[in-house]
């Protein structure tokens, strides 16, 4: 399933390139030239043809594809996402409640860090919401997604299923904005975003399911274009769309949130990337490509330290916004890549970003690796 591999690849790459296309203030480069601006916005939402959505999408279709290769009780299959999912977060969470101390140092907000640590809502939110860090949110994220597994089973025999993603999106940003429109402690807000967050996420469930269900047809390379094409068409619609969001972040100096047809727009973007992807599985794709495939995991959970240290040495150091932006890529995505290869042959550490068996379970649960995102397929083709 080389598709998918490169997919995976499309996703951590992208991750990287949204998360080093701001300034230190996490702003479209406000203090520059709008002229300046243009190359971090555009490589940002070029970035996000493959975001934390599609991240989402491609760990619910593993799922469905493991659950459909090899059935197992909801129990069961819970414990294991738990074991693979919560155990590296709370390695993680710790790592990096800690670790942002060293660029608060660097940049002079030790003391409100250090402060911060203290109140027991701050390691809820780290834990709940996966605050420690601005990518962490993703792990119980998708654990509370994989909990409505079994609903979306029907989509593989209703294929059309796939399309309540569209009104699960509408569900989010119509409550969404109900909610900063009327809620105004900070604590209950995020919560209750995060709720909705998740629960229009299940749409992606069945997209994902529909999605494998179409794949299991074992259609041929006349079907594969069509679908190639069909995902093609999509993306460079809702591209062309997005493009009218860069323009507005450009003017603005920060990125606007994303309403209307630009929200929908963002995302919906998965589902057409990886039908592009599923449209390309005849394609000639590199055999390293699954080699590398496996590092993405890895590479997620890492880059934003990398950032973080990269952030430091370059304090006071003058750079175009172009510079800054593809030096921080270039460096991030290399170093990080490295870090996962060098990690994944330390047995003591590999579990930690899903390449190895916890070192502290039993014989058995032992041989499974740390979450399903990074397990990919033993399927050496696609049918």
């Amino acid at each position: 399933m080389n598709w998918l591999d490169i997919s995976r690849l499309a996703a951590a790459f992208s991750i990287i390139g949204i998360h080093t296309t701001t300034d230190p203030k996490g702003k479209a480069f406000i203090d520059y030239d709008i002229s300046e601006r243009v190359f971090p916005v555009l490589m940002r939402t070029t970035a996000e043809l493959a975001s934390t959505e599609f991240f989402i999408l491609v760990s619910l279709f593993l799922l469905a594809f493991k659950l459909e290769r090899k059935p197992m009780p909801y129990g069961a299959t819970m414990k294991l996402q738990m074991r693979r999912l919560l155990v590296p977060f709370v390695f993680w969470t710790f790592f990096y409640a800690f670790f942002v101390l060293i660029k608060a140092n660097a940049f002079g907000y030790l003391d409100p860090m250090l402060e911060k640590l203290t109140k027991p809502e701050t390691w809820a939110s780290y834990f709940l919401l996966g605050k420690s860090q601005y990518h962490m949110h993703f792990i119980p994220t998708i654990f509370l997604i994989f909990l409505f597994h079994p609903v979306f089973k029907l989509a593989l025999k209703a294929p059309i299923l796939g399309l309540l993603v569209v009104p699960f999106l509408a569900f989010n940003l119509s409550m969404s904005t109900w909610i900063w429109g009327n809620i105004s402690d900070r604590n209950t807000l995020e919560y209750l975003i995060r709720g909705i967050k998740v629960l229009s996420y299940i749409g992606y469930g069945f997209a994902a399911y529909s999605i494998l269900g179409l794949w299991q047809q074992k259609f041929d390379k006349e079907l594969s274009k069509k679908i190639f094409m069909f995902g093609l068409l999509a993306v460079s619609i809702f591209f062309i769309i997005k493009l009218t969001h860069a323009a507005l972040s450009i003017e603005a100096g920060s990125y606007v949130p994303k309403m209307g047809a630009i929200y929908y727009a963002h995302n919906l973007l998965p589902i057409g990337v990886i039908l592009l992807f599923l449209g390309s599985q005849h394609f000639n794709w590199p055999e390293k490509i699954s080699d590398f495939s496996k590092f993405t995991f890895g590479t997620y959970l890492m880059h934003p330290a990398v950032i973080d240290i990269i952030d430091i040495f370059l304090k006071g150091v003058e750079m175009a916004p172009y510079q800054l932006v593809l030096f921080k890529y270039t460096f991030t995505l290399s170093i990080v890549l490295a870090l996962s290869i060098l990690i994944s042959k330390i047995p003591l550490l590999a579990w930690t970003i899903g390449l190895g068996p916890l070192p502290f379970a039993n014989r058995t649960s032992g041989k499974l690796t740390t979450n399903e995102v990074t397990d990919k397929p033993k399927v050496a083709t696609t049918n």
